[in-house]
């Protein structure tokens, strides 16, 4: 695996507007790509760079999963600056799929509000990065610098299924592995994590800043008593097949209260030709 760990990659292709959006099929360039919207939003506002990003299947988190442009069709520009960072990246071995996390900043005359975010992107037919998906956490102002950790593949061989049948079985496989996991979750939480979390997985979940590692994971929802139940409504899977992502709804019970939340999870085959979770994520049902 070639692994990029760069400090300058914040500023890369920031002025190459048609280089930023597409992929070469390195994981450098959907870092680019999101760099590039950092921008955009910086430049035009959230609204207009939102936009700029997307097409008519983004889904954005606000808090419920609607298509971005429904939802900016309805805003007017907001007089706030929002600015963030990719800190986690990987990309599908076929290069049209991939995904960024890492701190945001929302700031306003008054006051400012951090969390982490997740961003999947998808490449079109112009083999340009559109949004799938956006959604974010909020917490407290972190104490520290997130290490950054850019992967590609290990390998770029894979064998390329076009049959539209094909490809929805294949999702559907994915689908089929969450809704394993959850029915793990509201039997036996300690062996779901255990067995479907990869070692270096990450945890995002809101008031808190990222948790990251099998065993920090499980440490966290032991000690803030998380009983976690999920249900997969939608799968997404890189023409690839070594990453997808699955989202839905939760009920998620903590110290005796019971709130609603969707999540999403990012999946990725790991030895043995299993899907493990690299990253799970849950956002609140209500604003």
């Amino acid at each position: 695996m070639r692994i990029f760990l760069i400090l300058f990659i914040s500023l890369l292709f920031f002025d190459i507007s048609g280089i930023a959006q597409t992929s070469n099929g390195e994981v450098s360039s959907l870092v680019a790509a999101e760099n590039y919207f950092a921008g955009l939003v910086k430049e035009k506002g959230i609204r207009k760079g939102f936009l700029s990003v997307s097409d008519n299947e983004t889904i954005i988190f606000r808090p419920r999963p609607i298509k971005a442009v429904n939802y900016f069709d309805k805003q007017k520009d907001i007089d706030a600056e929002l600015t963030w960072r990719p800190a986690f990246a990987k990309i599908s071995k076929s290069g049209d799929w991939g995904f960024t996390t890492g701190p945001f900043e929302y700031k306003t005359a008054t006051e400012s509000t951090y969390g982490d975010y997740v961003s999947v992107w998808k490449m079109n037919s112009k083999g340009v990065w559109k949004l799938a998906i956006d959604l974010g956490i909020n917490h407290m102002k972190p104490k520290k610098e997130p290490q950054l950790f850019f992967a590609d593949p290990k390998s770029y061989q894979f064998f390329r299924q076009k049959s539209a049948v094909r490809q929805q079985q294949r999702e559907e496989m994915v689908l089929t592995s969450d809704q394993l996991f959850a029915k793990t979750l509201d039997k036996y939480k300690n062996l779901a994590y255990n067995e479907f979390l990869a070692d270096d997985a990450r945890f995002l979940f809101p008031g808190h800043e990222p948790v990251i590692g099998k065993k920090m994971i499980t440490d966290f929802l032991r000690d803030q008593e998380l009983e976690i139940s999920t249900e997969a409504t939608v799968a997404d899977r890189a023409t690839g097949s070594d990453l997808a992502y699955t989202y839905g709804t939760a009920n998620i019970i903590q110290k005796g209260k019971s709130r609603s939340y969707h999540y999403v999870r990012i999946w990725e085959v790991q030895d043995g030709y299993k899907w493990n979770v690299i990253l799970e994520i849950f956002t609140p049902d209500e604003g």
